[in-house]
């Protein structure tokens, strides 16, 4: 499994459709979340991993189960609102392995499919909710 380095994060202006996320790649603001189980179906087994952060483009979840960039699943999941599930087909776009310098989480970079607009819209609201309270606390 090959590493690939992980671009900075920037966070411009979100767009209020959320459409703009798959325009440009890694534009999209990023919130930290931590011990948020994904499941994801592969080789008709189900997997589990924990999302370490989400965008209204996508994930990056922590695992140790062995995917290869480009890969392509069903990923399930509920954001901290306990109110919305989101279903959708998951896309790998880079993998990064463990690295015994402590530079991060072994996991992968997965971007949204076919996430309807209606999610897209939940997720981008939930994460500008979280920066307002963040702010709030700063």
């Amino acid at each position: 499994m090959k590493s690939k380095p992980t671009p900075e994060l920037s966070s411009p202006h979100l767009q209020e459709d959320g459409l703009q996320a798959f325009i440009e790649k890694r534009r999209s603001l990023r919130i930290p979340l931590f011990i948020l189980e994904v499941k994801w179906r592969q080789y008709n087994k189900v997997f589990i991993g924990q999302m370490q952060n989400i965008s209204i483009g996508g994930l990056f979840m922590s695992t140790e189960h062995s995917v290869q960039s480009g890969e392509r699943f069903p990923i399930e999941f509920v954001l901290p609102d306990n109110k919305t599930k989101v279903s959708c087909t998951g896309e790998v776009t880079w993998t990064r392995l463990y690295a015994s310098e402590g530079a991060g989480s072994e996991g992968i970079g997965i971007r949204f499919l076919d996430l309807d607009d209606r999610k897209m819209k939940a997720i981008g609201q939930w994460i500008r909710k979280q920066e307002t309270e963040k702010k709030k606390h700063a």
